[in-house]
């Protein structure tokens, strides 16, 4: 038997030391990765700035990178091409549009941000008004933006809103129609548009129209539309070549949306000094009391932040055929998978 000295020992642990920290310099140097954005560095996209910030991407052995959305930069075809690893979609049915197109786009979702979407239609009643009902619609004129009619039809096939009685208009993502009164409803997020309502109801010289009063919404999400809103997705190319990169990214945006949770308060001071970052202190503050609980569920209590129910898929699917917006009802195994996520 060859017998290894103590000293000789020490020098083989301390070059398998060194080795060892040489593989995970170089494994960390492998994982990079950018985030493709939906839109604007805005609080909504918390849960990935504060794991930027807070260094938990680099945690995982990634070298992250934020990237800016907004007017033309689709971040679906940018991920398919690989210009970016990972991606924000607005919506869900975005990702299904991609795939079921007759030149389908290799995305696949992989984790969400907003369990509960935060899309409602809005309106503006006084303080102590009830809370609105579907049926309130039917007389009153609704602003939607364009190609998302079929929404509207879906909301109102659930909840039995007899169309021929609601005038439909095409309105921006704005809100100043409703508040100017040429609509009773707008279609827009309970977790954006509503500050300014609020913000504009609160001074002294606001227009009759909003002064004093407030806002009401219908979430779809409780009236029988549950969709997925603010997705995070990848190419099929990167699931399959680098699933290690997919399971890392996800831990550390899991991470960073617990952190949101558990401390809105430094998250707010986290965000308003993050590069590029463009709301204020004071509107991260209002969105965090009204979006944090939107991050959870039922589902998320026994699977974990991020999961996503084939069932809302599914629906997600029905809508797009029934509203004529796909040419083809598709699986939604093609579409997303709860495969990388962290086990609860």
């Amino acid at each position: 038997m060859k017998i290894i000295s103590r000293r000789s020992g020490i020098r083989l642990s301390i070059v398998a030391a060194g080795l060892a920290g040489l593989a995970s310099v170089a494994e960390a140097q492998q994982m990079s990765a950018v985030t493709q954005l939906g839109w604007l560095r805005i609080g909504e996209y918390a849960p990935i700035m504060v794991a930027e910030a807070k260094g938990f991407f680099k945690e995982e052995g990634i070298d992250h990178k934020t990237v800016d959305g907004g007017p033309g930069k689709n971040p679906i075809p940018i991920v398919a091409v690989g210009q970016a690893q990972f991606g924000l979609a607005t919506q869900g049915m975005q990702i299904i549009s991609a795939r079921a197109a007759r030149d389908p786009v290799d995305v696949v979702a992989i984790g969400t941000l907003f369990q509960q979407a935060p899309s409602s239609y809005i309106s503006i009643t006084e303080a102590d008004a009830p809370p609105s009902k579907p049926k309130d619609l039917e007389g009153k004129t609704v602003g939607v933006q364009a190609e998302t009619e079929f929404v509207f039809k879906a909301f109102a096939k659930k909840n039995n809103i007899d169309l021929s009685k609601v005038k439909i208009t095409f309105v921006k993502a704005t809100v100043e129609p409703l508040m100017a009164g040429q609509i009773d409803y707008f279609s827009g997020w309970v977790i954006n548009q509503t500050f300014q309502i609020e913000t504009e109801a609160a001074k002294p010289d606001a227009p009759a129209t909003v002064k004093g009063k407030s806002w009401r919404a219908l979430r779809l999400a409780e009236w029988g539309v549950p969709t997925y809103t603010d997705v995070i997705f990848t190419s099929g190319d990167t699931l399959k070549k680098n699933p290690e990169l997919v399971r890392r990214y996800l831990k550390a945006v899991q991470r960073g949306m617990q952190y949101v949770i558990d401390h809105p308060d430094e998250s707010v001071e986290i965000l308003a000094k993050f590069p590029g970052q463009i709301e204020d202190a004071k509107k991260l503050a209002w969105r965090f009391k009204l979006q944090n609980p939107l991050f959870e569920s039922e589902d998320t209590k026994k699977n974990g932040l991020l999961w996503m129910n084939p069932a809302t898929w599914e629906q997600m699917v029905e809508f797009l055929k029934d509203g004529e917006q796909i040419p083809r009802a598709i699986p939604v195994a093609e579409v997303m998978t709860d495969a990388f996520l962290p086990k609860k």
